[in-house]
């Protein structure tokens, strides 16, 4: 079997802070890929963890148009929709995006 490595550039764009718990912040985040059709993926890394999204800009595109009525998402969905423009920097050449929660 054969393996292979390559070294990753990572950007440490603007944070958004966050007023849920981790876990339902990464289900949040699987559901937007889901809403737009684009593969996602988490991992954990010590006491971050790393959401993934094989499409970025169809996420970020639709974190901009999205309206929630719930009290304890508006907040951060409007920091997201705000977030946007300047988190398609953090874009990989093939389309990814990376999001990285950290612990609460």
């Amino acid at each position: 079997m054969s393996q292979c490595f390559r070294p990753v550039k990572e950007i440490w764009n603007t944070h958004s802070s966050c007023f849920i718990e981790p876990e339902t912040l990464i289900t949040l985040l699987h559901d937007l890929a889901a809403r737009v059709a684009t593969a996602s993926a988490d991992h954990a890394y010590g006491d971050n963890t790393a959401v993934w999204f094989e499409n970025g800009n169809k996420v970020l595109d639709y974190m901009e148009r999205v309206r929630v009525r719930r009290a304890d998402l508006a907040s951060l969905v409007g920091n997201m929709r705000s977030l946007a423009a300047e988190w398609r920097n953090s874009i990989g050449a093939h389309g990814e995006l990376v999001f990285y929660i950290d612990a609460c």
